[in-house]
């Protein structure tokens, strides 16, 4: 799969615009003169030191002087700088992941050339630099985040595996249409080099879905698609996905869900594929009136090789992802029309084991009211939620609102 260079520079170099509250944040220094500034996009942080953005910067700069940025690249410090006068030597150092690097062209503006250059079509760094982002950042959108793609997949995949597409399958041997909207809000907590940082999430799920003969026998095809800002940055991504759920007894249903996804942020400077698998178990207990369900996951996610003009890379970032709940549901004694509404509220514990993450484990806690799905299910669905989230260097808050037709 070939992505775009401006799509990706999979790691450092992008565009956007200028912000107060930006992600990346970058201080110079030239003869003693120190300026701060923060940025929401990958490209002007690391053009900081162009001859037309330093002239911004400082009105006596004249191209000679010796200058240095410090750089938080969203959670992972590195350093540019001129380190000498009247020299174009242009040195970049990462000391997180072993990088010390110099260029020097004709001109200082000719050795930036070339430090885009070595971003650009080395595999070897852009691994290496993924991977440590998705460990370090608050706001990596391939992993390591509740507003990430593969903890938004997580929970999307066990959603549709514990609970179908419409809540309780129905025997109306019909398909159906799901939409919704799922906002999530989630602050990272300041830890390591990774400043504290806010993002908010968007999702639209979209679901057609098979009804078999018996309730909770279906196949759902699933098309979730997000957006996210963060700090003035934005990103997106997509899913396609099929789960296929089958009832061991009337109580007890196996699932089953495969799924491949994309994300993508010029701002962040950060894109990539991924593919997943997962099985589920949802176990009920209960009467007419309420019920409890054991709902468990077990899911395997992996970001996929990628081709960037010329050069193949894999960042290695692989993933099992462990979800296990306790969902309780409870009639409401309120209906509308001739459907009864009901309460359900759950406690959740997401767990990852392989690559190392920002955010290695989750709890949330919520709840949700809507329209019971029967076995005589009716034409439409509704049902809205809200849940609190607290974890490894992470606390968020979700709302969403499904209807299934």
């Amino acid at each position: 799969m070939k992505l775009d260079y401006l799509a990706i520079a999979s790691t450092l170099v992008v565009s956007s615009a200028l912000s107060q509250a930006g992600v990346f944040d970058i201080t110079t220094t030239m003869n003693g003169q120190i300026s701060s500034d923060s940025y929401t996009s990958a490209e002007d942080a690391i053009h900081t030191l162009e001859t037309s953005n330093l002239k911004s910067i400082y009105q006596n700069y004249t191209g000679t002087e010796a200058v240095n940025a410090q750089i938080n690249f969203r959670g992972i410090p590195m350093t540019l700088a001129y380190p000498s006068a009247n020299q174009t030597r242009l040195t970049l150092n990462i000391p997180s992941i072993g990088v010390n690097q110099t260029f020097t062209g004709v001109t200082r503006d000719q050795s930036e050339d070339m430090l885009v250059e070595y971003l650009k079509n080395n595999p070897d760094l852009l691994n290496v630099f993924i991977k440590e982002s998705a460990k370090v950042s608050p706001v990596d959108p391939l992993a390591g985040n509740p507003n990430s793609l593969m903890s938004r997949s997580v929970a999307n995949d066990a959603a549709l595996m514990w609970h179908g597409a419409q809540g309780v399958g129905s025997t109306d041997d019909k398909n159906h249409f799901g939409v919704g909207i799922s906002y999530n809000r989630f602050v990272s907590e300041q830890t390591g080099n990774a400043k504290e940082m806010k993002s908010d999430g968007f999702t639209l799920p979209l679901t057609y879905t098979r009804q078999f003969n018996e309730p909770n026998h279906e196949l759902i095809v699933n098309i979730p698609l997000g957006y996210t800002t963060v700090e003035g940055a934005k990103a997106v991504d997509a899913s396609v996905g099929l789960v296929y759920r089958h009832p061991i007894r009337s109580n007890w249903v196996l699932s089953a869900a495969t799924a491949v996804r994309a994300a993508g942020s010029k701002d962040l400077a950060g894109a990539g594929w991924m593919l997943s698998g997962s099985l589920a178990s949802s176990y009920e207990f209960g009467s007419d009136n309420w019920s409890l369900t054991l709902a468990n996951m077990v899911g395997y996610y992996k970001v996929m090789k990628m081709k960037l003009d010329e050069t193949e890379f894999n960042p290695g970032i692989r993933n099992i992802a462990y979800r296990n709940g306790l969902l309780f549901a409870m009639d409401s004694g309120w209906s509308i029309g001739d459907q009864p509404l009901s309460w359900e509220a759950f406690i959740i514990d997401t767990r990852y084991t392989g690559t190392k993450l920002f955010s290695n484990y989750q709890d949330e806690i919520g709840v949700t009211f809507g329209t019971k799905r029967s076995i005589l299910a009716k034409d439409a669905d509704l049902r809205v939620g809200f849940s609190y989230l607290f974890g490894e260097n992470v606390n968020a808050f979700k709302a969403n609102f499904g209807a299934w037709f």
